[in-house]
């Protein structure tokens, strides 16, 4: 079985090496030999190389799960002295479509394996025997594919993943991450949330209250959501739910919220997108979003009530 070296230990990269190791799948972890996580991974039992030595170089398949925006500067600093044939695996197909890292380095194998889901709860699920889904893509590889997709197949299969996983393109699985993210679970799930919270506040209900029913309840909805599917959800809930779900349809989803949905996606598609990441701070912009909801009374009740549970 070809060995994976995974290339970081942050949260999405543990998840991978954990369950993978604990599957007996073979695996190791490349860090820089000043990165603070060689201690946490080494205690953990992983072989740890550092990148950039003979040892790493000698590696057949290579995870990059750095940020995206690091793999620019690793690729150009390694890719060249990666053996030919050596499989370079992406998590999420962004950098490789903006850095043509499969023109830039065409002596290697460029494979997309994306796990549909963030390193946390990737591990939780694999320790409950959830349900896990994955795409991946072989559009890049060249040769004969029967070798390399049974291998993924066992990767898949020893990282949890029950739901596929399915084939697709590095175009199609970064559009759809992007827009996802960008349309629903990072921007309209927590923003209405905490929209709905405020809402509720000024209205004299108790903060405790309104975060139940507009943050907390989201887990045990959404749970409903994925174990129910769209028409069994429905069916599920009260009469109450049920008719006031429809007049919130009919009254929030306006020809206009369809159209700024769908300039989201249209602005991926036409590189709009990929030139405000570029010239975005990301660090600045964390911090101006930090200390937005680090001061919201959404923020200060979640404290009160985790520091009141046993």
């Amino acid at each position: 079985m070809m060995r994976l070296t995974i290339i970081g230990f942050g949260n999405q990269a543990r998840a991978w090496s954990q369950n993978l190791k604990d599957s007996g799948f073979p695996v190791r972890v490349a860090l820089k030999p000043e990165s603070p996580s060689i201690e946490i991974a080494t205690k953990l039992g992983f072989d740890v190389v550092e990148i950039g030595s003979s040892d790493f170089y000698s590696g057949e398949a290579f995870a990059l799960l750095t940020p995206d925006l690091t793999h620019q500067e690793l690729m150009t600093a390694h890719g060249d002295k990666f053996h030919k044939g050596s499989v370079i695996l992406y998590a999420h197909g962004f950098s490789l479509l903006k850095h043509n890292f499969h023109t830039r380095f065409p002596h290697l194998q460029h494979v997309l394996y994306a796990p549909k889901s963030i390193g946390s709860e990737l591990r939780r699920q694999y320790e409950l025997k959830g349900k896990l889904g994955a795409v991946y893509s072989l559009e890049f590889y060249q040769g004969e594919t029967l070798a390399i997709e049974k291998w993924l197949m066992n990767l898949a299969k020893a990282m949890g993943i029950n739901m596929g996983p399915y084939m697709t393109s590095f175009e199609r699985e970064t559009q759809a991450d992007l827009y996802s993210e960008q349309g629903l679970l990072c921007s309209l799930v927590p923003y209405a949330a905490g929209e709905m919270f405020r809402h509720l506040v000024e209205a004299g209900i108790e903060p405790e209250l309104a975060y139940f029913e507009c943050w907390h309840e989201l887990k045990l909805i959404v749970n409903a959501m994925v174990d129910k599917g769209p028409e069994g959800f429905f069916d599920l809930i009260s009469p109450n739910a049920l008719i006031g779900a429809e007049k919130g349809y009919h009254k929030l989803f306006t020809p206009e919220f369809h159209s700024n949905l769908r300039s989201l996606f249209t602005e991926i598609q036409n590189g709009k997108f990929d030139q405000e990441l570029d010239a975005a701070n990301v660090e600045e912009t964390r911090k101006i979003i930090r200390e937005r909801w680090a001061k919201s009374p959404l923020m200060k009740t979640f404290h009160k009530i985790h520091q009141d549970s046993p």
